[in-house]
């Protein structure tokens, strides 16, 4: 992942040469007329003061001048920064929903049943009330979610319901505009790419996975000191999204499994791995 510290440092390194050309240009000099481990490199590592008085050490390409050691730095800075700007957009776009695994699972609830009232979605969603009433007051002022305030809400436009027709005596929300778009970028790997930075620890029960094998939520809580509902609920939410699927089989590998390795382990919860899309979003986010 790009940093400002990155594209800064790199400024700051070719505004140094610039200001310091001569002594760089001496520099360079002097250590081509010498024998010297630099040869071996390539490069010459010398301590320069900055135009603002602070000693640095810059590397310099020992084969070009001052100026094109400066200016492959600006064009590297430059290129990072476009970057920098292209993820900061994308990752904005999930700026708008709570960085929370139940509001990623109320998304996808009522992309399925097309509407449903908080109490009915904690119920599905096995989640508190009162949390999923709040995250919805909070997804419906981001322009997630919308109210069906309407005098009833008919059965074949929500499915979670079994009467034919049901009485607007709670606040029905359904997805807006928005909240589907939202849900179409999940499906591209820019998406799923940024819930790894969005949803807080996602990036890390995805490593772990990928790293350790199979697991499931109550060990992965209890090793990593966190709350049991939090984590049961993050890794649906990653399962929703696609980066991790339910392990299938009766029995796991010693060698599948290296957290708590076995020679086998017989499968009493629901274990969860890595799916290829995770393992790559995974790499990408690690390089």
């Amino acid at each position: 992942m790009v940093s400002q510290a990155e594209i800064d440092r790199l400024r700051l390194e070719a505004d140094t040469i610039m200001t310091r050309y001569q002594q760089v240009e001496k520099a360079l000099d002097q250590a081509r007329s010498k024998s010297g481990d630099h040869w071996d490199t390539g490069e010459l590592t010398v301590k320069l003061d900055t135009p603002q008085g602070e000693a640095i050490d810059v590397t310099l390409d020992l084969d070009s001048d001052p100026a094109s050691n400066a200016q492959s730095r600006y064009e590297r800075a430059k290129v990072l920064e476009a970057e920098l700007e292209r993820e900061q957009e994308i990752v904005g776009q999930l700026a708008p929903l709570p960085a929370d695994p139940v509001a990623y699972l109320i998304c996808y609830h009522l992309d399925a049943v097309e509407g449903n009232y908080p109490r009915s979605m904690a119920g599905h969603l096995d989640a508190q009330r009162e949390h999923v009433e709040s995250l919805c007051e909070d997804m419906e002022t981001a322009g997630l979610l919308e109210r069906v305030e309407s005098g009833t809400v008919k059965q074949r436009r929500v499915k979670a319901k079994q009467a034919d027709e049901v009485r607007q005596h709670h606040t029905y929300y359904r997805l807006s505009r928005e909240g589907d778009h939202l849900l179409r970028f999940l499906d591209e790997p820019d998406g799923q790419l940024n819930v790894l930075r969005h949803l807080p620890d996602g990036h890390t029960l995805v490593r772990r996975l990928a790293r350790g094998g199979p697991d499931y939520p109550r060990m992965t809580a209890e090793e990593l000191d966190m709350e049991f509902e939090y984590v049961r609920h993050l890794y649906r939410a990653l399962r929703q999204v696609g980066l991790v699927t339910e392990y299938e089989g009766s029995t796991i590998k010693g060698t599948e499994r290296k957290l708590k390795p076995k020679d086998e382990t017989h499968r009493k919860h629901t274990y969860y791995v890595t799916t290829d899309r995770g393992d790559k979003m995974l790499r990408r986010l690690e390089e």
